[in-house]
């Protein structure tokens, strides 16, 4: 696990020390290693630093190039598969002068050219320049596992692991964008391609870029495919995820230094412990957190499980101070405004993690492949009011939310009041376009008349596909990504940890989509098909137990939420004078707003 970093720019102008230094900002990400590669015409450098997983000697050093120095490499992530394919390449008559995967890459390109891509299975962000067709081709991973920002300006192009490697160009103008101010309390994140800057641009997962001639031309090359098996017997698809999964984690677990489990106690980090624990010879370290607000801890059932499989267990109470100091230094590792709490527990953990191992598997991607959210039964049982006329159930949601009592149901049908996007938009704790006319002042909000607030989950909206397909396919393209992903990239990389997501594995995620609808989705018990997978490997209190997910005890912690903590916002004349007046913000809210009020104060 790296970090890359680059310029390309026609002019012959790069300057190498401020290459240099773009790269050693994301020192964290690399510690062990650094290399830098300027062409002589001073039109193409690339930057790299290593965290060494695979073939720990000098041979793996990069950036990397091919015999006659015609390809140069710069890479971040991990190709599961690269035996496989060093073997094919073998056979095709190419040599290697390292068993390490990046070197995989760079054959691949020689031999299949762009769409090599295809062939890994993997995560990765990686650059390669080549020398005869004067073209950069950058690539992303298929989930968007690894992070890839770019900025194209006067016709050159900088990208990098970072935002914090890109601000520190300065060539590149630095002018905030204030619709993503604006779509971050939409989204509690920005939503790619956006970031907080103008001008700079997230690469969006399963993309490729190709810059030549000062231009740069973006194209996807994969996407989440639903259906295809129609009919199969339910113990035959249990024991092809059963077959699949154990794959899937035997890759993970390809490693050269000391691999670990981050253990929640939930039941997709447990299932991952559990087959860990089954493929390795020697006992597992496992790594769980706990809060000093008692209710929201899970260190109980993560003990369980660490019991069972006789591992090497490690666990950590966070508090709320130690949650205060973390978001101090918050701003440091996303580099622009992000609002999920439980961001906290997850570095944490990987602060845990990386004092006894140097790679930790973690169970991202379990919820969105076999529909583990609360949104999804809540989503799906308000769906079935959808038949009622909408203005209708608009009238109807209208006249629940002007009553002052709730009552069984009262709920349900002020959510069935809202358009789909917008209830999905409110059980993501989003904000809804009312709701933002309440917090955010006249001045700032009269430049958003005519904007669509639901941009994002629109543009992912596939009104082709089933009720619960659709929320699938759309929390693979917006929350996985900017979200989940999001925060244990930052989170882990910035002590140095290779986090790694083997539910996220793109053949395993194909196998799953392609299964009939109403076997991924027997009568909504959740997970249904997963647990029968591992029926035979957890006890019936982590099978059976109800999803309580990662998240901090926010509420209890902003008891003492002190309104000053927003006086950016006010002093930017972005919040409502009567904000102040508001009684009880919920959680989600406080914390988004002491996030962006804060990133502001420190960067503007």
């Amino acid at each position: 696990m790296c970090a890359i970093v680059g310029l390309v720019s026609p002019k012959g102008c790069i300057d190498r020390d401020v290459l240099q230094r773009m790269r050693d900002k994301m020192e964290h990400r690399g510690p062990d290693d650094a290399g830098l590669y300027l062409n002589k015409t001073r039109t193409v450098g690339l930057g790299h630093r290593r965290l060494s997983i695979i073939d720990l000697s000098s041979h793996g050093h990069q950036p990397m190039t091919n015999e006659d120095e015609s390809i140069w490499l710069t890479y971040n992530g991990e190709i599961y598969n690269f035996r496989e394919i060093r073997e094919q390449l073998l056979e095709a008559g190419h040599t290697f002068k390292s068993d390490s995967d990046s070197e995989i890459i760079i054959h691949a390109y020689e031999e299949w050219g762009v769409e090599s891509v295809h062939r890994f299975r993997g995560m990765f962000a990686y650059a390669i320049w080549d020398e005869k067709q004067q073209q950069l081709f950058l690539v992303r991973d298929r989930l968007g596992i690894k992070p890839l920002f770019y900025s194209c300006q006067d016709n050159a192009l900088s990208f990098a692991s970072e935002i914090k490697a890109l601000v520190t160009n300065p060539a590149i103008s630095l002018s905030l964008d204030e619709t993503a101010i604006y779509d971050f309390l939409t989204y509690r994140y920005i939503p790619t391609p956006k970031t907080i800057y103008q001008n700079i641009k997230k690469l969006p997962p399963g993309h490729f870029a190709v810059f030549r001639d000062g231009r740069l031309f973006i194209d996807k090359y994969w996407d989440p495919v639903f259906g295809g098996v129609n009919s199969i017997a339910e113990d035959e698809a249990v024991y092809r995820l059963r077959d699949s999964l154990n794959e899937v984690v035997n890759y993970h677990l390809i490693s050269d230094v000391p691999l670990g489990v981050m253990l929640s106690g939930g039941l997709d980090s447990s299932a991952l412990c559990a087959l860990a624990a089954n493929n390795m010879r020697e006992p597992l370290h496992t790594f769980s957190i706990g809060f000093d607000v008692r209710e929201h801890s899970e260190t109980q059932y993560a003990r369980i499980v660490a019991e069972q499989y006789e591992t090497v267990h490690h666990e950590l109470t966070v508090t709320r101070d130690m949650a205060e100091t973390y978001q101090e230094k918050v701003r440091s590792l996303y580099d622009e405004p992000f609002a999920d709490s439980s961001s906290i527990p997850t570095y944490f953990v990987s602060r845990l993690a990386r004092e006894n191992v140097t790679v930790a598997l973690s169970g991202e991607g379990g919820d969105e492949l076999f529909g583990g959210y609360s949104w999804y039964p809540k989503n799906l049982e308000m769906a079935k009011l959808d038949v009622v006329p909408f203005r209708v159930r608009r009238f109807l949601g209208k006249q629940m939310r002007k009553l002052h009592w709730n009552f069984k149901g009262k709920w349900t049908l002020e959510m069935a009041g809202l358009d789909p996007i917008q209830r999905y938009t409110t059980l993501m704790s989003g904000l809804l376009k009312e709701e933002k006319k309440a917090i955010f002042s006249k001045r700032f909000i009269n430049q958003f008349h005519g904007y669509d607030d639901y941009w994002y989950f629109r543009k992912h909206w596939r009104s082709d596909l089933d009720s619960f397909s659709r929320m699938q396919y759309l929390d693979f393209k917006t929350f996985l990504n900017d979200d989940v992903l999001t925060k244990m990239d930052r989170a882990s990389m910035s002590v140095s940890l290779e986090a790694r997501v083997p539910l996220l594995d793109h053949e395993l995620i194909t196998a799953v989509l392609q299964l009939p609808v109403n076997m991924r989705n027997k009568g909504f018990q959740q997970k249904y098909l997963f647990k029968k997978a591992i029926t035979n490997d957890l006890p019936a209190s982590i099978l059976a137990r109800k999803k309580k997910g990662f998240s901090a005890p926010m509420h209890e912690w902003l008891k003492k939420y002190d309104t000053s903590y927003l006086e950016p916002m006010f002093d930017r004349g972005l919040l409502s004078e009567n904000y102040h007046s508001r009684m009880s913000p919920d959680a989600a809210e406080s914390w988004s707003l002491i996030t962006i009020s804060r990133w502001l104060h420190e960067n503007c």
